[in-house]
């Protein structure tokens, strides 16, 4: 069902109605579940990635430990609503320049809480004939009211979402999700046997 959300109907989202609708629901979730499946996206506010994608490697590596306080607070925050986050990202080897960078950070968050396993691409080969599966956000796993995002991007840049309700087909995709969670592998293992060693990726560009 995951490849086929792009040709389902939903409500359309611009950037700034999907942020306020996130937020609005967000803190109403027992349990978030992400699949994050591009390998390249731009992220131009921060500035750990623009220094990434300016060649300063170690400024970006420590511009991304100084984003672990503000991290910290928010999972203390998760924590005291009883939410719990759950990500399956997808990776390629070699990673790209944005992979490799976002898996720095993503190992941080790991380490502070949210549970990140990780999956190769050819494990979804048989699910993309057709396009990519899409960057997927559910909130909320035994809450009365699910909401569901297919998230847009804008040449890499986050744009907005499509809004999906149907509990029915929310309960399906997250299935889905889980099901290719429960066979990755923990960032916490991932990470220092195939990122962390790593030279300093080429720079990016913008």
């Amino acid at each position: 069902m995951l490849d086929q959300l792009g040709r389902l109907p939903a409500q359309d989202l611009d950037l700034g109605a999907y942020k306020s609708d996130f937020q609005d629901n967000f803190w109403k979730a027992d349990m978030t579940w992400k699949l994050e499946r591009q390998i390249t996206f731009k992220e131009p506010s921060l500035p750990s990635w623009l220094a990434m994608t300016e060649g300063d490697w170690a400024k970006s590596l420590s511009l991304v430990e100084e984003m672990r306080a503000d991290r910290i607070e928010h999972q203390r925050e998760l924590d005291r609503c009883g939410i719990v986050q759950r990500r399956i990202r997808f990776v390629c080897e070699p990673p790209t320049p944005y992979l490799q960078w976002e898996l720095h950070l993503l190992a941080i968050w790991a380490e502070l809480g949210e549970q990140i396993r990780i999956l190769p691409l050819e494990a979804i080969a048989h699910l993309e004939t057709r396009s990519e599966l899409p960057e997927v956000v559910v909130l909320g796993d035994r809450t009365r009211d699910p909401v569901m995002y297919d998230i847009q991007y804008a040449d890499g840049v986050l744009a907005g979402a499509r809004k999906f309700t149907d509990r029915d087909l929310i309960d399906t995709c997250r299935r889905q999700i889980s099901d290719h969670w429960q066979r990755g592998e923990d960032i916490r293992r991932y990470f220092p046997r195939k990122i962390e060693c790593l030279p300093p990726p080429t720079p990016q560009g913008v």
